[in-house]
């Protein structure tokens, strides 16, 4: 147990059962010491008690389980926030209900205004007329209407928007990008794919720091909710500004570990961020690339075509493009976060890390692959072969289950492969991918322990020859996430000398059924040493 003056002790948590994930799940320790924003000691309940001052804070943790804080390892937070004010189509079963949400948002908003959102899925549609451009100009072409896809790798949007991005039948297709046109013609249909959506994008006028810093606020106190106080965020730099000036106010409740998008490696990021600041909020951990598009666009790169189809999806970065990129971010000692979602992305993107092994071994670099979602069973035992983290998130199946068996057919034996990477060594991190998808870690931990459509119980499991055990699927959302930004000797396990980052839960998950996991709640979140949330 760590020295210090038994004046220092601020809380004590004490008659619970101490989960480390780094050891096996019986319970040795019953209490825990917090001295500041570190934990000083963990022990017998007699042992911390005989710690406490008149100033400490005493929590009777009632036989309930202590866990490590959950690290969401992808996540778009900003992104999410900014979601709270946009038009969500995510529950729009049919088009004519999303064309009347549209239809509301345009009337209250005036002429020349964005009309921003996203969240439909062509794949619930049972369309008859195609998804172009005229739906939207009926509605209106005095607005300019902008929605982006469910799985983000596509954009619907009108004329007023083509017109202003310039996109008309001279617009050549960006590289890794589709511009569609209409049947026998050169004209723009109003939907665009993968890189060609980023033009758009550069049109929206974004929320400014005051707009977005009250849906920020309410974000992060649903994260401690969710039993979450670190995040790896994938974000661009203006959005990652917003947490700067949080952290600078001291109104950053979270961990922020940020990959940048890889146009930017050329800009020496301030350095200062990386510092270990002793109790560093805000991290910079390398760069973020893409090496395909998604599968519910059938963007994903492929080793051999769709079912039913002659397409092989979109590499969006080719095997030499990654190569040049990846070697110039190793040059600059920054780690690669490669988004590789198809069987072909995710060979390209291994064997471009394995020409690399052993220099980013030297420089103590942790390369990860985001999604990781199918793999060629030749390429499971390259994640361990070459140091490659396996960053999935697991809540993706409970959605992809019916696109899985629908384009990918007996492939899907080894799509969210989470066992198979396990026994060959390697090592996982789970996050969510939100506002894509709900961050609350116990749904993704009852996808990858269950693997069922819909996290539904009474669903069949999806190979269940893949699932994993309850308590590997939280160290993929603790200890393996600290490890993957290099904070595993200060985050991630509740240890002495480690930052105070843990929560108590409601429930036995490890003895009950896996359906309890759906009903398990956080009691109590502490980040930093402070309580941050109470379940009242």
């Amino acid at each position: 147990s760590m020295v210090f003056k038994k004046s220092s002790a601020t809380l004590i948590v004490y008659n619970c059962n101490i989960f480390n994930p780094g050891k096996p799940v019986q319970p040795i320790h019953s209490a825990l010491t917090v001295a500041g924003n570190r934990i000083a000691a963990i022990g017998s309940d007699a042992e911390m008690l005989s710690l406490q001052t008149p100033d400490t804070r005493l929590i009777n943790g009632d036989g309930k389980w202590l866990l490590p804080a959950f690290m969401d390892s992808h996540a778009h937070v900003c992104e999410y926030a900014v979601r709270k004010k946009r038009l969500n189509l995510n529950n729009c079963e049919t088009i004519e209900k999303a064309l009347f949400k549209i239809k509301e948002a345009v009337q209250k908003n005036p002429p020349g205004s964005w009309i921003v959102g996203g969240g439909w899925d062509k794949n619930v549609w049972e369309q008859s007329v195609p998804l172009t451009k005229h739906l939207l100009d009926e509605i209106s072409r005095q607005h300019y209407i902008v929605l982006q896809s469910k799985d983000w790798h596509s954009l619907w949007v009108n004329s007023a928007v083509l017109n202003h991005c310039k996109i008309d039948e001279r617009y050549t297709d960006p590289v890794g990008g589709c511009v569609q046109r209409l049947p026998d013609s050169r004209e723009p249909s109003g939907i665009l794919q993968e890189s060609a959506c980023r033009i758009v994008y550069e049109n929206i006028p974004p929320l400014t720091f005051e707009e977005i810093r009250p849906l920020l606020k309410e974000t992060f106190e649903e994260f401690h909710r969710h039993g979450i106080t670190g995040v790896h965020s994938m974000e661009s730099p203006e959005e990652v500004a917003h947490y700067h000036r949080l952290h600078q106010m001291e109104e950053l409740p979270v961990r922020i570990f940020w990959y940048f998008p890889a146009r930017y490696l050329e800009e020496v990021y301030d350095r200062e961020y990386r510092k270990d600041e002793k109790e560093s909020s805000l991290k910079i951990c390398g760069v973020k690339l893409f090496a395909d598009g998604a599968l519910g666009s059938q963007t994903a790169a492929m080793l051999s075509p769709y079912e039913n189809s002659s397409e092989t999806g979109i590499e969006v970065m080719c095997r030499e493009e990654l190569r040049e990129v990846i070697r110039q971010a190793i040059q600059r000692e920054w780690s690669c976060a490669v988004h590789a979602i198809g069987d072909r992305a995710n060979r390209n993107v291994l064997r471009v890390y394995g020409e690399f092994t052993s220099l980013s071994q030297q420089l103590g670099l942790r390369h990860r692959i985001e999604h990781a979602q199918l793999l060629h069973p030749q390429d499971i035992p390259l994640f361990a072969g070459y140091n490659v983290i396996a960053s999935m998130q697991p809540i993706h199946l409970s959605t992809d289950v019916p696109l899985i068996r629908k384009y990918w057919g007996d492939r899907g034996r080894y799509a969210f492969a989470f066992r198979s990477l396990l026994n060959h060594g390697s090592r996982l991190i789970f996050g969510s991918d939100t506002p894509v998808e709900t961050f609350d870690p116990w749904k993704g931990i009852f996808s990858a322990v269950e693997r069922k459509f819909r996290c539904a119980p009474e669903e069949p499991s999806f190979y269940p020859e893949e699932k994993i055990a309850v308590a590997q699927a939280v160290r993929a959302y603790s200890l393996n996430s600290a490890f993957a930004v290099g904070e595993e000797s200060r985050l991630g396990s509740p240890e002495p000398g480690k930052l105070a980052d843990f929560i108590l839960i409601d429930r036995d998950i490890f003895q009950e059924p896996a359906e309890q996991l759906l009903e398990t709640r956080v009691l109590m979140t502490v980040h930093n040493g402070e309580i941050v949330y109470q379940a009242v």
